[in-house]
């Protein structure tokens, strides 16, 4: 849906409220990524594919995946997180392959540029579960939310590495050093700043730059709840072109919610 600020009726701009994996439908349409062109890129997670709606589109195309769920370069299984480069480049968090991929621009296959096909670990070559993604304005580093390895990882795009951790990696828990299943991740252009949908936790936490302990700045770290300074399973973040305001999916209290920043 979209909708414009202030208004609080939306317009349907891809799918058909029905569930299906038609080139109209979705089944689990789960991250979305807006190109300079206002095309729309659709991780359809359980339909195991990337759809491309181009602006006022009535239907889309398939450009990641193929429908079919598997492990080797060409299905995807469970595509969570997305991210399109400035070229047109797709990056697909391929969650039940603990993997990374990045299709060029008509690719046929891809190429892995984060974890190990079909196999989780939590070292640094591993992904266990990565889901959110977010692609730094350069074009040149991959923050991934790996939700089961309780961190964030920082991976250089344009050439082979294995990723850093630039938060949590510490287990699972509720200290100011680590993560909960963190969902999603976003970052300051202008400070570097990371910010992270720590999911478990029920808070928005935020990593200064080389870091070694978040600040939660919104939620009540481990408790859930409805009021406005409350969240109930923060599982996407996102700062506006400004980073005036910080906008959170609350996803069990059916929410979004918009925080002003310091």
């Amino acid at each position: 849906m979209k909708m414009k600020i202030g208004n609080l009726t939306g317009s349907m701009v891809a799918g058909s409220g029905v569930s299906g994996g038609t080139a109209t439908t979705f089944y689990y349409p789960a991250e979305i990524a807006v190109d300079a062109a206002s095309n729309i890129y659709i991780a359809d997670t359980s339909s195991n594919r990337v759809m491309l709606w181009r602006y006022n589109s009535s239907s889309g195309v398939i450009v990641a995946g193929n429908g079919t769920s598997g492990s080797s370069t060409t299905p995807i299984n469970a595509p969570i997180g997305l991210a399109v480069d400035s070229q047109g480049n797709i990056y697909v968090a391929d969650s039940n392959n603990h993997q990374v991929m990045k299709w060029a621009v008509n690719a046929t296959s891809v190429t892995v540029i984060a974890g190990v096909t079909g196999i989780s670990g939590s070292d640094n070559q591993h992904l266990n579960k990565p889901y959110g993604l977010y692609l730094d304005e350069s074009n040149s580093y991959l923050y991934i939310a790996d939700y089961y390895n309780n961190r964030i990882q920082k991976y250089r795009v344009d050439i082979p590495s294995n990723g850093t951790t630039v938060a949590g990696g510490n287990g699972a828990g509720t200290a100011r050093n680590q993560l909960n299943g963190p969902y999603d991740v976003c970052v300051s252009k202008k400070t570097g700043d990371i910010y992270v949908a720590d999911k478990k936790n029920h808070r928005i936490q935020r990593w200064s730059v080389g870091a070694t302990s978040g600040v939660t700045i919104v939620g009540t770290t481990g408790v859930s709840g409805i009021n406005a300074t409350q969240l109930n399973g923060a599982s996407d973040v996102v700062l506006d072109m400004n980073e005036t305001f910080l906008y959170v999916s609350d996803i069990d209290n059916h929410r979004v919610q918009q925080y002003q920043l310091p």
